[in-house]
């Protein structure tokens, strides 16, 4: 197998990024005993270092003994909305319920299988030996709709997972949270890490595995029934859930949010709108391109995101 590691995973410990990504029959244990056994190739270099701290772009290679992956990514027709394309990169919107990459739930149907069809007589420098995710630089969540980048090949994709990694990509979303947020402009600086009782969230705990998570808000609108305030959101970092933590730890989760979000109230919000999405939306990306050309996109609301809003009643009395 092989682990390109992204922003998100950045600073975690070699074998934790390992076992966070590898088939549900392996454990840790067994992943530990590889690495001390030499094993286990980081940039091509034998790490025998459980602890070992992984950065953004490290190529990490490890076989498994018993049961190799059983698949890899196809080509598929499946219609991509682009919004930026060049002979290294593409930057696309993606549509929500779409997964950036394969893993051992989704094997098709992924952003990954979509490019590949797209790049048609391009494929062979875009598949990367044994990845599940070639050319995957940073990842959307599924249901988190907009703007996502694609590397074409190795050179770009060392590049742009630089560029993510010295924090020189802007990218801007835009959510509907629960509530009224009392400040119009804020900054949650809180530290991220795994939840110790359910692998699937993310949490805000403060302990040696947390790692740094900046996100910066402003609120837009405010609507009296759902009571909800409409924000655009900057992250500075790129942590797993990031703004779906960060806003539910602040009491004003994202509607329609099943792992962070109150049931009753998304309940609610799904009836009443007919959605069974996330009111989550990447609205932009801006970053330099390596002749220093700057490179903006971005990515309208959806139509159904915008429809629940045209639905709801503004609060014309809210200043921003």
């Amino acid at each position: 197998m092989l682990l390109i590691i992204t922003e998100e995973n950045a600073g975690t410990r070699l074998d934790t990024v390992i076992f966070e990504n590898s088939p549900k029959d392996v454990t840790r244990g067994s992943i530990q005993t590889q690495i001390k056994e030499g094993e286990v190739r980081v940039n091509k270099k034998r790490i025998m270092r459980n602890a070992e701290k992984v950065k953004i772009g490290d190529r990490i290679v490890i076989h498994f003994a018993e049961k190799e992956p059983d698949y890899v990514p196809t080509a598929e027709n499946i219609p991509l909305e682009i919004l930026f394309e060049n002979d290294d990169l593409l930057i696309i919107s993606k549509a929500s319920g779409m997964c950036t990459h394969p893993d051992n739930t989704y094997k098709s149907g992924t952003v990954v299988n979509a490019v590949m069809g797209h790049l048609k007589n391009h494929q062979q420098e875009f598949i990367d030996e044994e990845t599940i995710r070639p050319g995957i630089v940073h990842r959307l969540d599924k249901d988190t709709s907009g703007c996502l980048m694609i590397a074409k090949n190795k050179k770009t994709h060392r590049y742009l997972s630089k560029i993510i990694a010295e924090r020189k990509v802007t990218k801007k979303y835009q959510a509907l949270v629960l509530g009224r947020v009392p400040s119009k402009k804020g900054t949650i600086d809180s530290p991220i890490t795994r939840d110790p009782h359910n692998r699937e969230r993310m949490t805000t705990l403060k302990n040696a595995k947390a790692k740094d998570a900046l996100t910066h808000f402003e609120c837009i609108a405010q609507y009296p029934q759902p009571t909800a305030t409409l924000v655009d959101v900057h992250i500075i970092t790129g942590r797993t859930h990031q703004i779906r933590v960060h806003f539910s730890a602040i009491g004003h989760p994202v509607y329609g949010d099943d792992l962070y979000g109150n049931p009753k109230v998304n309940s609610a919000y799904c009836v009443q709108f007919k959605t069974d999405r996330m009111f989550l939306h990447a609205k932009s990306l801006s970053f330099p391109l390596e002749n220093g050309e700057i490179i903006s996109v971005e990515s309208p609301l959806p139509v159904d995101l915008q429809g629940i809003l045209d639905k709801m009643e503004i609060d014309e009395n809210y200043e921003k």
